[in-house]
């Protein structure tokens, strides 16, 4: 509904209020939307940075104990992979 600024101008008074309140509505709708996108980026950012950091920690979690299996000796290197789900050669690089 895009209106020349001679059209608006020949608006009578009561339809160009009309129309400019239409106009701010529809500028306020669209800065909300925006705000909303952007939040909602943002937290999506921010989950995606913990679940990384979780999902590192577990990992590490993972090593830790895979180093303290392999230096007490008990489990075969097999067995200390399927238990940690980590690789062998990942194993073999943590002895």
């Amino acid at each position: 509904m895009g209106v020349t600024r001679l059209e608006l101008l020949k608006m009578p008074e009561a339809q160009r209020r009309a129309y400019e309140k239409y106009l701010i509505n529809k500028a306020v709708k669209k800065d909300m939307l925006e705000s909303a996108y952007e939040r909602g980026f943002e937290e999506g950012i921010a989950r995606g940075i913990r679940e990384a950091g979780r999902a590192k920690g577990k990992l590490e979690v993972k090593r830790e104990i895979a180093v303290k299996l392999l230096a007490s000796g008990s489990l075969e290197i097999e067995a200390i992979a399927e238990v940690t789900g980590l690789s062998i050669e990942e194993l073999q690089g943590l002895q």
